[in-house]
């Protein structure tokens, strides 16, 4: 049986090279980041902290980007974005978009 992440994974790689927008809400929070995709990684438990500040399990989004924040942008820190997937309950791949629900909250990943 395939992993669910395959599914992400091959989605990610078919917009490589593509303008993408992430979208993640937590709580009442929702943060944007617009990143011009150039390849995916995957981070598999090496790296856990005991304050959950970093994510056992992350699809690392790779490529040049920015965050909106209340109409600001400002350039997105280390070219990644860290997807973290620990706990994740729920995936959704569809043409236009993918969606996650993972325990820190959920995310909407879409070609702009």
């Amino acid at each position: 049986m395939k992993h669910p992440l395959e599914d992400v994974s091959e989605w990610l790689k078919s917009h490589s090279n593509q303008n993408i927008l992430i979208q993640k809400r937590e709580q009442d929070d929702l943060d944007q980041v617009r990143l011009m995709l150039e390849f995916i990684g995957y981070r598999d438990g090496d790296n856990c902290s005991i304050d959950d500040y970093i994510a056992c399990k992350a699809l690392l989004l790779h490529g040049s980007g920015v965050v909106i924040t209340d109409g600001h942008e400002s350039p997105l820190p280390d070219s990644t974005f860290t997807l973290a997937v620990d706990g994740l309950s729920s995936v959704n791949v569809e043409d236009h978009q993918v969606t996650l629900q993972t325990g820190r909250g959920a995310y909407i990943i879409m070609p702009q």
